[in-house]
């Protein structure tokens, strides 16, 4: 009998594990759709209660590009990871029994749930994907943890100093805080159980600029009437390649000062030619330097690409003014002095003639010789190729070492 009893004992107990109990778990689509006859409340964890929530961030950044100098400003796509611990939401769940880690939401649910009303201070705009549905998704766990994620594209402000531009680095910033609630309400935090809260790994390759680092803190930011609100702020440290400019605004630049050069070997009397050469110099210098300024903000400061074109302008210019020392002092006639009243005589009335008697007591005009005045000019020439080269290549040494140099870190 005590063998029959233990039998039906464990029978009855296999029966109501089996077939009654297992009824009362529910599958997650049943939930889901249960879920939406229960109104679920919409109001922060702790919203009653003196404690403050806190939501903890998780940044995976896929892509870093369009960044403008114009505009100030840079274009991030990113994955946005929320958690926080809602134990108003679980208490909904509670009553029906599952034996799964987790419940996905739906999108019908999912809106009736309440998600921290994060936004960023420095976005200019912004959208969520939704291709081919809205790309967000919420979790609940059984500790009562949810886990929020959402995909965005924002445009976001970033001020650079350009002062060593091409030669620069940048720090560009995202900034998430939340837009209702206090400091005291809601306290926006750093995941740190992970090896890194800002995951930038999906980043390959970045047109301008290589990213050489990240950084992320959270502060309180004050608004005034409204008080402190928690923030998060992550850093991305940007220096810019610079091969591009080196291959379009740097060699294009230093080979026509270097073509300005020619003009001091060509002759003095090559009026034509050295005059042309000149002036086609100094426009296209004038040229590319407005091209180099017209992508970029109107600043009130100099550049690095300022003084290299600057620099070459003057160059080509002092060339341009060289050639028209040289040409006057080719025509200036011995032993008479410099005054305002030479410039405007006529290229004849210059050469004056000298009265000479022979020995027969004829008297007769000869020319005065400039032999003396037109080698003075000759070694002008000869002085410049060899000094304006010299001078540009000091510069060229003295700039390229210091702007080098100052974007190491």
């Amino acid at each position: 009998m005590d063998f029959l009893d233990s039998y039906i004992r464990i029978l009855l107990l296999f029966i109501y594990f089996v077939l009654i109990k297992g009824q009362d778990n529910k599958g997650r689509a049943e939930i889901l759709n249960l879920l939406q006859a229960v109104k679920i409340s919409r109001t922060p964890p702790n919203y009653d209660s003196l404690e403050a929530a806190v939501v903890k961030c998780y940044l995976d950044v896929n892509q870093v590009d369009s960044i403008r100098e114009a505009h100030m400003d840079f274009t991030a796509d990113i994955g946005l990871h929320l958690t926080w611990k809602d134990t108003k939401l679980m208490e909904n769940i509670r009553q029906y029994k599952y034996t799964f880690d987790y419940l996905d939401f739906d999108a019908l649910n999912m809106e009736k749930v309440w998600v921290p009303d994060i936004y960023f201070p420095n976005e200019k705009k912004a959208a969520v994907h939704n291709i081919m549905m809205a790309n967000k998704m919420l979790r609940l766990y059984k500790n009562s943890t949810v886990s929020y994620k959402i995909r965005v594209s924002v445009t976001l402000s970033c001020q650079m100093d350009l002062r060593k531009y091409p030669f620069d680095k940048q720090v560009c910033s995202i900034l998430m805080e939340s837009f209702s609630f206090t400091s005291d309400q809601l306290i926006l935090l750093w995941d740190e159980s992970e090896p890194s809260p800002l995951f930038t790994a999906n980043i390959k390759e970045l047109r301008q600029f290589r990213m050489i680092g990240t950084d992320y803190k959270h502060f309180n930011r004050s608004h005034g009437i409204t008080g402190n609100h928690s923030c998060l702020q992550a850093d991305f440290h940007l220096v810019r390649n610079i091969g591009y400019y080196v291959i379009q605004m740097y060699v294009p630049s230093l080979l026509i000062v270097m073509l300005s050069w020619l003009s001091f070997w060509l002759n003095v009397n090559s009026i034509p030619g050295r005059v042309t050469l000149g002036v086609l110099s100094v426009l296209t210098i004038s040229t590319q330097s407005t091209s180099v300024n017209a992508s970029l903000p109107r600043v009130s400061y100099t550049k690095a690409i300022d003084v290299w074109m600057a620099t070459c302008l003057v160059f080509v210019f002092a060339a341009l003014i060289e050639f028209a020392v040289v040409n006057v002092l080719s025509q200036k006639v011995p032993g008479r002095r410099f005054s305002l009243a030479t410039l405007f005589l006529i290229q004849g009335e210059k050469e004056e003639k000298e009265t000479t008697v022979d020995q027969d007591g004829r008297v007769s005009l000869e020319r005065q010789p400039r032999s003396n005045v037109v080698l003075c000019s000759a070694y002008l020439d000869i002085a410049s190729r060899v000094m304006f080269p010299a001078a540009f290549g000091i510069f060229n040494m003295i700039y390229w070492i210091y702007y080098l140099n100052v974007t190491e870190y």
